[in-house]
């Protein structure tokens, strides 16, 4: 492999990348990249075994060939590196970078010693989904989601495809978001419904490596999930077991809906909240048809209560929550108001925008 390179090119190639290198002691090889040079196209791909990413650069390939190589060094170097070409040659079995004012040898592998990467049965069924709103649905619903071990099928995100609709969905059991993406912002040749449950982690990544513009395509199997868009692969595994059946505990019916201001209820959370101590425990309480009361107290620091103008319809309440769990759920929407449909101490409280009916939020109150 002999090829050149512009340093721009090469450090988005190890920054696409680098999210997947793995630090597994067992197998030290993950914690490198794989360079291929072969055609017009300069591959780089990292794993870890559960998801891999691979970014296509450009460059002038005078010798295809491929080297695997410890991406900490590589990446630490080309970061410092000041000339806008660099020269890299697979030598040896080793790498040699040069620039005008610059060279060195770094010790490699053979792609050989590189895990397989995998790969998508058929790609005859895929959904298209544009970027920037999955980047968005992405990030309201993955802070829903938590690591199980003994619950692994909550332990990622749901994508929930049907021929005109994608539903995507994460729960820890204690709150869920759903958002949902339609019309002209997909487009699917999937002929019927399809569940996929991707691990978090690939979730977290993909809003950071996808493009802030354009269509990223979705192809899955039994057991791998596909991102592509512009010169990017993501795929991960997929997890085994069937997701909740979550519509089961989407409130149908609202006891006391409560319509606030959206910045006045996250002002008034983080106020009342910082008196909740390691509970987290913030109380709302509707005893007027036109205030919502935040209240929260600690032995060891006080307490302080706050009063928002709001539109209540249905009995008085009064229910704890997790302040910090809420917050996740109302600012995660854009919209002026929010809207809370509270159920008592014991039932679901759902969170959504009343001008939106794209994304909703909801969290088990802590029961007093």
């Amino acid at each position: 492999m002999k090829i050149i390179i512009l340093k721009e090119s090469l450090k988005n190639g190890l920054d696409a990348v680098g999210r997947a290198v793995g630090s597994n002691t067992n197998l030290p090889v993950l914690s490198s990249v794989l360079i291929k040079a072969s055609g017009s196209q300069i591959k780089m791909s990292a794993t870890n075994l559960e998801l891999a990413l691979t970014k296509t650069v450009f460059g002038k390939i005078i010798e295809e060939g491929s080297l695997v190589v410890p991406y900490a060094i590589l990446a630490g170097m080309v970061n410092n590196i000041s000339t806008e070409r660099v020269n890299l040659e697979a030598k040896a079995g080793n790498l040699i970078v040069k620039t005008d004012n610059y060279e060195a040898s770094i010790q490699g592998t053979d792609e050989k010693e590189f895990p397989i990467i995998p790969t998508i049965k058929s790609k005859k069924e895929k959904l298209e989904i544009e970027s920037t709103t999955l980047k968005e649905a992405l990030s309201k619903t993955s802070l829903a989601a938590e690591i199980s071990d003994l619950r692994p099928e909550i332990s990622g995100v749901l994508f929930s495809i049907e021929p005109s609709l994608l539903k995507i969905v994460a729960t820890d059991s204690f709150r869920l978001a759903e958002a949902r993406i339609s019309g002209e912002q997909i487009k699917s040749t999937f002929e019927k419904g399809s569940d996929t449950t991707i691990p978090l982690k690939a979730a977290q990544e993909l809003p950071r490596v996808a493009p802030e513009k354009g269509f990223i395509t979705l192809y899955t199997d039994e057991t791998q999930a596909l991102f592509e868009a512009e010169g990017v692969e993501l795929i991960t595994r997929v997890i085994e077991g069937k997701f909740p059946d979550y519509q089961a505990i989407v409130p149908k019916e609202i006891e006391t809906e409560v319509l606030v201001e959206r910045d006045d209820l996250i002002n008034g959370l983080k106020l009342t909240g910082s008196f909740s101590g390691r509970s987290n425990e913030v109380v709302l309480k509707t005893g007027s048809k036109k205030m919502l009361e935040l209240s929260a107290s600690d032995s060891g620091v006080g307490k302080n209560k706050y009063i928002i103008p709001a539109k209540i319809n249905g009995p008085d309440t009064e229910t704890v929550f997790n302040w910090q769990y809420l917050l996740d759920g109302i600012r995660n929407e854009r919209s002026k108001n929010v809207s809370l449909g509270i159920n008592g101490e014991e039932r679901p409280t759902l969170v959504k925008s009343p001008e939106s009916g794209s994304y909703y939020y909801i969290l088990m109150p802590i029961r007093a």
